[in-house]
């Protein structure tokens, strides 16, 4: 009678055999499978900063101290790239930041898309909306704390689209609205000032000199809203002024009106610098107003 298969020693032998070279086939050629599929999905390094650390440590450049190291999405930046939002594919995203200053930065293009990145809620809203100046912006509920990374790049609708994500998370909207308000009337008292030319043709930007700044820029888009972030009150222009200026800012002259005495300072500044006044006025301005979004509303 014949020994039974699972009592022979050497079936066991040859199975064991047999299993040891399965094994060593599987590690043979899944290990460096595993590396490869690793290496896939491993954020590539950012050669930016490849490049600056090597510039660095040969002294050619000063580290600003930004933060490379958190990335979720390629168009998260220690500071916004406009680029970035042709760049990227198109999408909406608003998520909690984790980068550190001095990184941050935010901006928009002429399609009314919007990217930004260590930026307050107030920002975000006011990216959201296309909206004018932070001093124009009433928050009648409260906006979420900390810092956040935004991107709207979507064909069409981008701005919408970020709204939406901001109802979605924050359960918060924004309407354009008139309130009575104090605000300030920008006039015009006389030209040919030393802070302000008006740009004709192709004439070239002039030289700054030691201790300022020349920017050329729409008077109303820019001087406008500069001097409403510096005096923390709307500002009505009422100057007339139109088209393209080379502005002289003066680092030790910037508005700032916290008081009266700083306020006259301010007024005697702008009359002898711009060759522009401003009146104190109370008036309906429009302004965006931030609150909860009402249950049931789409």
């Amino acid at each position: 009678m014949s020994k039974p298969l699972l009592k022979d020693p050497s079936f066991w032998i040859v199975a064991v055999t047999l299993v040891v070279a399965a094994d060593l086939v599987q590690l043979n050629f899944g290990v460096p499978w595993l590396r490869a599929r690793k290496a896939e999905i491993k954020p590539a390094p950012r050669m930016a900063n490849i490049v600056r650390q090597s510039r660095v440590a040969l002294g050619q450049v000063q580290d600003p101290a930004l933060d490379f190291s958190k990335k979720t999405y390629p168009w998260q930046k220690p500071r916004f790239e406009p680029r970035l939002l042709e760049d990227a594919p198109a999408q909406v995203v608003l998520i909690p930041s984790e980068y550190t200053p001095p990184s941050g930065g935010w901006g928009m293009n002429p399609s009314n898309s919007a990217i930004g990145i260590r930026m307050g809620a107030s920002y975000v809203i006011q990216s959201a909306y296309n909206w004018r100046a932070q001093q124009r912006i009433i928050q009648a509920d409260p906006l979420p704390s900390g810092q956040f990374d935004f991107i709207a790049n979507l064909p069409s609708g981008a701005l919408e689209g970020l709204q939406a994500e901001i109802k979605k998370q924050w359960g918060l909207v924004a309407d354009r609205e008139l309130f009575q308000t104090n605000a300030l009337l920008l006039t015009l008292d006389h030209t040919n000032a030393p802070g302000l030319h008006a740009v004709t043709g192709s004439e070239s930007r002039p030289q700054a000199k030691a201790g300022e700044q020349i920017v050329r820029a729409p008077f109303g888009d820019f001087f406008v809203q500069y001097l409403e972030n510096m005096l923390r009150r709307p500002v009505i222009n009422q100057t007339g002024l139109s088209g393209l200026f080379d502005i002289k800012l003066l680092a030790n002259r910037r508005p700032g009106a916290q008081n009266d005495a700083a306020f006259e300072e301010t007024r005697k500044m702008l009359l002898e610098q711009f060759g522009l006044n401003l009146i104190k006025t109370n008036t309906p301005v429009e302004m965006l107003v931030v609150k909860k979004a009402k249950e049931g509303n789409p």
